[in-house]
């Protein structure tokens, strides 16, 4: 399988799979685009605080 970033970022690359199915299926692994998840899932600069608030709820 080939790869290259459609957002012109200069990323590309390729790697071999065992079977074509494997390569199919991490094709549409990564061509998936996460709109599912908007909303739901914190930017990485908010970790610490959410593992602060685990940590109080933890307490309780």
């Amino acid at each position: 399988m080939r790869w290259h970033c459609v957002r012109a970022c200069g990323a590309e690359g390729s790697k071999r799979y065992p079977t074509p199915e494997d390569a199919q299926r991490y094709a549409q692994a990564f061509d998936r685009e996460d709109l599912s998840d908007v909303g739901r899932r914190a930017p990485l600069g908010l970790l610490p605080l959410r593992l602060l608030r685990a940590w109080r709820q933890r307490r309780r």
